[in-house]
This record gives C-alpha cells, structure tokens and sequence, in this order.
C-alpha cells in the first residue's frame, strides 16, 4: 500500500539521523519483544479483520471480479466467433439437454437478465425450469448472429452492475437475496465453467485461468445482505458454506470450480469437502 515516505526520506539527508534509525538501538526496538507484540498482538489482528480491512477486502475484490469480467467475456466472444456455424446443432456433453447453438443463448439470458429480466428461480430445483423457459423465448441459434449479440449485452449489462451500490440487496435465484460483487462472480463463473462446455463440444481450446477461477470462489463466499448466507447456499447441504469458503485458499481454484459445477472429479481435500457438500436436484 503506498505510504508518504517524505519524512523518512528528509531524515535520511541526515547521517546523525541514519545512525539513530539503523544503530542498534533502533534495530533492536524495531524486532525486539515489543515490536513484535505489538505487530502481532490483538490489536493488530483486530485491525487487520476488522470491518475497516474487510470492506477495503470487498472494494477490491469487488473491482477486480469486474475488471474479469470483459476479459472472460472477449475469450468467449472470440470462440464463439471462431466455431463453424454448423456446429450449432451439435450436442453438449457436459449439458445433454442442450446443443451448442441453445449453450450460448442461454450464456446470452444469463446477461440479459441484468438487463431487465427480472425473473429469479424461488429454489434451486426451479432454476432449470426458468433457464428452459427464457431459452424457449430465445429463439436465436445462428452462432454469428450470437457471437454479435453477446458482444453487445454482455458489456451492457456488466455496465449495469458497475453502476450498483456495493450494499444494494436484491432477489437472485434459489430464493436468495445478493449484492452486486456475489452476482458479478456467478456470471463470472457461468462464462468460465460454460466456455469450457462449449470447448469440449466442438473440440476446441479454453483455458480457465486459476486467477479468474480464484475470483469466483472469493466472490460466491461472501456474506449475503444483513449477514445472510451467501448465494450459493441454496445449492449447498446444512453447514456446506464453509465448504465453499475453504476453497477460497485452495491451490487448485479451477479443480474447486470444476467440481462445484459437477464438471471434474474433486482432486484437492477442499474440492471432497465441496463434492460431499454439494446437494442433489
């Protein structure tokens, strides 16, 4: 964190000044017992978790789930572009009920619905029958004609969640209420997770960079409004929040991402813990 060094650095002009800071008083007061207590100590750890730390945690995860975001959404575009458009009908492994064509219109609802549609699942096991309705009312499939719609909903409807206050509450699906940062970390996810799809499908490449994969893990542990549980609690046995939240020091964010959306065998202790956590619809 930048700091103003200019009084440190007028007395560095000074050699008097120079013996004080680096004799061995001064080095022995600066990693003495104290210092150290004091580095430490309770206080210290009260500031370092205290609501002051956490709501400069948030602003920062907040801003760099949004800077994501454009970029995930460009490599996706980019793919969608790439694909020969008569691989549209072909069928997705990892979604059966789908093909190609119906994955990346649904990918274009999930940006539509910060646009104005306002329909939210009121549990997780309605959520597959709204996606299946706005996917009817969707009716697009050409994947030119896609590629140039995501390129035109996607940023407008992250622009739409930039311009929410951090605390603004509002219904999300599963019966759930949410903020903006939860929110931006699910469509996050619904870009890496369904790009991959798509890539297995038509047998080409994506890549879920571990930082992005990270990104959504930290944003979806996040408290709810008021304390509540977060997002994807619905979606998760009695107590499997925690489950969810250990995943957030994982060292394979992308193998936790994978398993929570039953698309890889678990592979890491925290990715079990998320599998066993994981309730069935």
């Amino acid at each position: 964190m930048p700091t103003d060094n200019s009084a440190a650095v007028g007395s560095e002009e000074i050699p008097a000044a120079r013996g004080a800071a680096d004799g061995p008083a001064a080095r022995g007061a600066a990693d003495g017992p104290a210092a150290r207590g004091a580095a430490d100590g309770p206080a210290a750890r009260g500031a370092a978790d205290g609501p002051a730390a956490r709501g400069a945690r948030a602003v920062d995860l907040r801003q760099e789930i949004e800077s994501a975001l454009p970029r995930a959404h460009a490599r996706l575009v980019a793919l969608v572009r790439e694909l020969d458009p008569g691989l549209a009908g072909r069928r997705v492994a990892a979604t059966p009920e789908w093909t190609v064509g119906e994955l990346v219109a649904h990918v274009l609802t999930v940006y539509r619905r910060a646009l104005g549609d306002r329909r939210r699942s009121a549990s997780p096991a309605e959520t597959a029958a709204l996606n299946a309705t706005v996917l009817a009312e969707t009716p697009e499939r050409d994947l030119t004609v896609l590629a140039e719609l995501l390129d035109q909903d996607g940023p407008a409807g992250f622009a739409v969640l930039r311009a929410f206050p951090s605390e603004m509450s509002f219904r999300f699906h599963g019966g759930t209420r949410a903020t903006v940062t939860p929110v931006s970390s699910v469509i996050l996810a619904e870009i890496l997770i369904h790009g991959r799809d798509l890539a297995e499908a038509t047998d080409t490449e994506w890549v879920i960079p571990p930082d992005e994969a990270a990104l959504v893990l930290a944003g979806t542990s996040l408290p709810g409004p008021d304390g509540g549980p977060p997002i994807f609690a619905p979606w998760l046995k009695p107590g499997g929040e925690q489950a969810l939240a250990a995943t957030a020091s994982t060292d394979d964010p992308v193998g936790a991402l994978t398993t929570f959306f039953r698309r890889t065998a678990p592979t890491t202790p925290e990715a079990v813990a998320l599998s066993q956590a994981l309730r069935s619809f």
